[in-house]
């Protein structure tokens, strides 16, 4: 047996020397025929062995988070369905791109109901909220673009029925969000408690824009303040600056406690940093 070095570049062998170098990890057996030498290179057995760690699989999602999407999933399907009978020659015509957009709608709330049976393991949170993100592209495009703008003055007779299913799938859009983020969140207790921070952060902003928008107590005086007609110049800047400061300080606080909550998530306890 020759042993050489990992950083001999040039070998040469004598057929007869009988040297020895010490090496580390590789050991060559050195095979003699009359024209050249062939070395073939054999591990050391005290070379050390790396181990690769696997990295621990998330725990799967509660099963009232699977039961709400395969729900959803099923309803917003369903919710479809009718548009698709009318773009096929309702409205004068094949509406295909109507009837695309509502397609890929019912696809959706499959994928919706597959992710609540289970069947796809990995990326959970992130499947749904992708589905969640569809229904809202197709909602835009399909159903608000190509019927309200376009066709509601021609079909009065359909315009409830839009009505009712865009604020309807607005509904499905926002519980799939919310059932996405409830399994990250569950995943490590700690996110809920930033959660409960970022909400006490978000409620005054609710409350506030929504006394400003009935009109009624601090609300009716700031909006009168806000008035260009009827509020002074300096107290409208005043005011204006201070809600907007305001607005903007506890937006930032939310959204930060938001992120951390998420960020809990992304591990279990006992892998949490």
């Amino acid at each position: 047996m020759v042993k050489f070095t990992k950083q001999a570049h040039i070998l040469h062998l004598h057929a007869t020397s009988d040297s020895h170098q010490t090496s580390e990890n590789l050991t060559f057996s050195s095979i003699q025929t009359p024209s050249k030498a062939i070395i073939i290179p054999v591990t050391n057995e005290n070379t050390p062995s790396k181990t690769t760690e696997r990295t621990p699989e998330l725990p799967a999602p509660p099963a009232i988070c699977r039961i709400g999407v395969a729900f959803l999933g099923v309803i917003v399907a369903l919710s479809a369905l009718p548009w698709m009978y009318y773009a096929l020659g309702h409205f004068g015509g094949f509406a295909w791109g109507f009837f695309g957009f509502e397609l890929l709608t019912v696809l959706a709330g499959a994928f919706a109901v597959l992710l609540g049976l289970g069947k796809f393991k990995q990326g959970w949170a992130i499947g749904v909220t992708a589905i969640a993100g569809s229904i809202l592209v197709t909602l835009v495009f399909g159903l608000y673009v190509d019927f309200v703008m376009a066709r509601k003055t021609d079909f009065p007779d359909l315009y409830p029925l839009a009505k009712n299913t865009l604020m309807g799938r607005a509904a499905i859009i926002a519980s799939l969000f919310a059932l996405a983020s409830i399994a990250v969140f569950a995943r490590n207790k700690k996110s809920f408690s930033y959660i409960i921070k970022a909400s006490m952060c978000a409620l005054p902003i609710i409350a506030v824009a929504a006394m400003m928008r009935t009109n009624i107590g601090p609300g009716a005086w700031l909006n009168n303040s806000l008035d260009a007609g009827s509020g002074s110049g300096a107290l409208q800047a005043v005011v204006g600056l201070t809600l907007g400061l305001f607005f903007i300080i506890l937006i930032s606080a939310a959204g930060h406690l938001l992120i951390r909550a998420y960020e809990c998530g992304r591990t279990a306890p006992a892998h949490a940093q």
